[in-house]
């Protein structure tokens, strides 16, 4: 993912950076703070990622000429700060977030925790400014991070942990998965049956996509700089909420709240400090969906759109949870989930497809599921992720599904 990611990211900036539209003056390429650009350091120690001072350097602002007169008032020496990954526009990827230092208990991880709850606070004030002190020359360094956060980690010891202790998971976009050992095997076995081969193919492929995506993204940045003129710079009314939008997110708010109900205490603790988290989310999706349609009106069908999105965050959370506050072992749980699907796909009633048999309705095996463990429907759709890959599915009107050992 992140592979393809970077170049498009690299490319977006490098099209911001050069053509920025802004509303006041000067339209000029974005430097300094404002400059997007993408960051993925190897190293979490807070020089990295802050910085530091330089004290009492030449000024390259001096003039020796002018410096006699009267109202000259630039100093000769003034302190240059060499900033870290988090100063600045743009992005800062972590591939490997487990070395964060986040998941260990010290000294060092509660000052990361603190930088990246700093950090992700709003820009419309300056509770995302983040100083460090430095102590041997009694000065502050301020740094001023706009960044979006994007990080990538198999989950490590003691995740569970943290996001119950420590809220800084509660303010991402969260999704969290074991892989499920029939999973893996399938990927191991693809990987050896591709080894030793060449596959041919267009070397320019990638490189189009880039371009592709990196265009779409940058058009709809100049929409929103565009519609920000409009309102006079006031960022409140690029986008505003139509009445049946709010009413929905109430509706939507409501369905949660009633979902969570039939919850264990103990998951149910876990998830309510994520609720407030994916309402919010749920609204930023909206609202970017909008403008993806380039309308400035968030209707009832984008909050639809953004619980697409959302939904499958909240379902991998509260399987993980589930999954992690019960004592039973995950390869017994991965396995019985597996059998379970099995059990009820072999009680549905099959179709005939294109030729082949054993199809079966989708929504059959929801329900079908559902009626087997006594429980909602909803839980099917948290579960589905761990064995969809159990299945063939076909859309043919409507969904279809078949067991791939059927096919073996």
């Amino acid at each position: 993912m992140f592979d393809f990611l970077m170049p498009v990211w690299n490319r977006l900036f490098e099209l911001t950076n050069t053509h920025p539209t802004r509303l006041r003056e000067p339209r000029l390429p974005l430097r300094g703070v404002k400059e997007f650009n993408l960051q993925n350091p190897d190293s979490f120690t807070d020089q990295a990622l802050l910085g530091t001072l330089k004290i009492n350097q030449p000024n390259p602002d001096y003039d020796r000429a002018q410096a006699n007169e009267e109202d000259y008032n630039i100093p000769e020496l003034t302190d240059i700060p060499i900033y870290g990954s988090l100063f600045g526009s743009g992005i800062i990827a972590f591939d490997e977030f487990e070395h964060s230092g986040i998941f260990k208990e010290s000294q060092h991880k509660s000052e990361t925790v603190m930088l990246f709850q700093k950090f992700m606070n709003r820009l419309d004030s300056d509770t995302h400014l983040i100083k460090k002190r430095l102590t041997e020359w009694g000065k502050d360094l301020i740094v001023d991070s706009q960044r979006s956060l994007w990080a990538t980690t198999l989950p490590p010891e003691g995740l569970e942990r943290v996001i119950l202790t420590k809220g800084v998971f509660q303010r991402m976009w969260l999704y969290v998965r074991e892989v499920p050992e029939s999973l893996k095997q399938k990927m191991e076995e693809e990987y050896i049956s591709n080894i030793g081969m060449i596959i041919d193919g267009d070397e320019n492929a990638n490189s189009q996509y880039t371009e592709e995506f990196a265009e779409m993204l940058y058009s709809t940045y100049r929409w929103v700089q565009n519609r920000l003129e409009q309102v006079n710079g006031d960022r409140r009314k690029v986008v505003v909420w139509s009445p049946d939008a709010q009413k929905k997110l109430m509706v939507v708010h409501r369905g949660m709240r009633k979902y969570m109900e039939g919850i264990e205490d103990q998951v149910f603790e876990a998830l309510n400090t994520f609720l407030m988290n994916i309402i919010n989310n749920i609204s930023i999706a909206a609202a970017l969906c909008a403008i993806s349609e380039r309308t400035h009106i968030i209707q009832p069908r984008h909050i639809d759109m953004g619980r697409q999105l959302t939904d499958a965050s909240f379902d991998s959370i509260t399987t993980w949870f589930s999954d992690k506050l019960k004592a039973s072992p995950k390869r017994r749980i991965s396995n019985q989930t597996e059998s379970i699907y099995r059990t009820v796909y072999n009680s549905c009633k099959k179709v005939r497809i294109d030729g082949e048999n054993g199809w079966v309705l989708k929504t059959t095996l929801v329900h079908s599921y559902a009626k087997h463990l006594g429980c909602a429907t909803s839980k099917f759709y948290r579960t589905w992720p761990d064995v969809k890959h159990l299945f063939d599915e076909k859309r043919n009107k409507k969904s279809y599904v078949k067991l791939r050992e059927q096919n073996e």
